[in-house]
C-alpha cells in the first residue's frame, strides 16, 4: 500500500498549471515585442546569443523540481507490514455540510468547526468499527473513504474546508447517494452493519432528500441526523481582504441562514434513526454513538497496515539534481560551455 502521510500538501500541485500559462503568455510577450521590433533575419545580428529553446528547458527543469518539492513534503510511505485481523464492528459514513452557511457563527467558533471537532472526538471512542466521510454542498463526494485507521480519519477531518466545493447549495439527496455508494457491495453471507451520520444545517435546496429515506430503509440502512445552527439564524461571515462582512442576497439584504429541522427529522424518523439538535461539545454525537453500539455489529476480516518506510528523500534528491541542471544551463547561448556540454552546436 502507497500512501502521503500528509495528502493536503498536495493541493500545492495546483500551482503548476497556473505557472505554465503565465510563462507562456511571458514567453508570447516577449516574441512579440522582438517581431515589432525587428524581422527574423535582424534577430540573428541584434541577439545572436537569444534562446528561447533554453528557456523553456530551464522553466520545465524548475517546474518538475517544484512538483518533486511538494510530492516530498507531502512524504510518500510505502506500507512494509500488514496485519489481517477479524474485526467486529459497523460501518459508518458521516455525511458533512460544507456549504457556505457552515459558517454562521451561531455556534463557536462556526458551525463547521464544531462540527469538525465533535467528529473528531467520535473518531476516538470508535473500536472496531470502520468510518468514511463524504462532503457536500451543493454536490458531494467521498473524502475519506471507509477505513479503520482512525489516525487518517482525523487527519482528513481536521483539513476539511469549505472551499472543496465550488458549486454551492446544499443537496442531501445526493450526499446520501453518495454515502450509499461508499459502502459499495456487501456480500450476501456476512452484510455489515450499516449506518449514515448527516451533519447539517438542513436548508436543503433539493425537494428529493426525504424520499431516498425509503430506499435506504429497504436496504436497512439507518440515517441519524444532526441539527446544526438555532432556527433563530445567524449571518453568514465573508472574508475579504482581512475583511469581515456578511453575504447578502441580489437585493443587498443580509441573507440569515437559520436551522431546518424538518427535513432533518423525516429522514431520521424514515429510516429508525434519531435527530438531535446540536448542542455542548460533541453536538449530540455520543448520543448518536450509543445507539450505534448497541446494534448488531458483524464481523469483518480487516487488512490494515501497521508500518510505512518513508521515501520523501527520493523525491527531494530528483528535485535537487534538476535544480543544479538548471543552475548551470544558461539563458542565452554560449559558445564554450552550454554548445560542447549540453547541446553540441547551437
Amino acid at each position: 500500500m502507497f500512501r502521503f502521510e500528509f495528502p493536503y500538501i498536495l493541493w500545492f500541485l495546483i500551482f503548476v498549471p497556473l505557472m505554465v500559462v503565465v510563462f507562456i503568455f511571458i514567453q508570447r510577450h516577449k516574441l512579440i515585442q522582438l517581431n515589432k521590433a525587428a524581422d527574423n533575419h535582424l534577430h540573428n545580428h541584434i541577439l545572436p546569443l537569444l534562446s528561447f529553446g533554453k528557456q523553456r528547458l530551464k522553466f520545465i527543469l524548475v517546474m518538475i523540481a517544484y512538483t518533486c518539492l511538494v510530492l516530498a513534503a507531502a512524504n510518500p510511505q510505502k506500507a512494509t507490514t500488514a496485519d489481517n485481523k477479524e474485526r467486529k464492528g459497523c460501518d459508518i459514513m458521516i455525511c458533512l455540510d460544507v456549504s457556505n452557511s457552515m459558517l454562521a457563527e451561531d455556534l463557536q467558533p462556526n458551525r463547521l468547526e464544531r462540527a469538525k471537532l465533535a467528529i473528531t472526538q467520535l473518531i476516538s471512542q470508535l473500536n472496531g468499527d470502520r468510518i468514511g466521510l463524504v462532503v457536500f454542498a451543493g454536490s458531494s463526494f467521498t473524502f475519506l473513504p471507509l477505513t479503520s485507521d482512525y489516525a487518517t480519519a482525523k487527519m482528513f477531518t481536521d483539513v476539511v474546508d469549505t472551499k472543496l466545493i465550488d458549486n454551492q447549495g446544499t443537496d442531501i439527496h445526493q450526499a446520501l447517494l453518495t454515502a450509499i455508494k461508499g459502502f459499495g457491495e456487501t456480500d450476501s453471507g456476512n452484510k455489515r452493519t450499516r449506518t449514515i451520520i448527516l451533519i447539517s444545517d438542513g436548508e436543503d435546496n433539493q425537494p428529493e432528500a426525504e424520499n431516498i429515506a425509503k430506499d435506504l430503509s429497504k436496504k436497512n440502512i439507518t440515517v441519524n441526523c444532526i441539527g446544526i445552527g438555532s432556527p433563530q439564524g445567524a449571518k453568514i461571515p465573508v472574508k475579504e481582504n482581512g475583511i469581515t462582512t456578511f453575504k447578502k442576497d441580489k437585493d443587498g439584504n443580509i441573507v440569515i441562514t437559520k436551522l431546518n429541522e424538518a427535513t432533518l427529522k423525516n429522514i431520521a424518523s424514515a429510516t429508525n434513526g434519531k435527530y438531535l439538535r446540536a448542542t455542548g461539545a460533541s453536538l449530540g454525537l455520543n448520543t448518536i454513538m450509543q445507539s450505534i453500539n448497541n446494534m448488531d455489529k458483524k464481523n469483518y476480516n480487516d487488512l490494515s497496515f501497521k508500518d510505512y518506510e518513508t521515501l520523501f528523500y527520493i523525491p527531494a534528491i530528483i528535485a535537487l539534481i534538476l535544480l543544479l541542471a538548471e543552475f548551470v544551463i544558461f539563458n542565452s547561448k554560449n559558445k564554450y560551455i552550454n554548445r560542447k556540454l549540453f547541446f553540441g552546436k547551437d
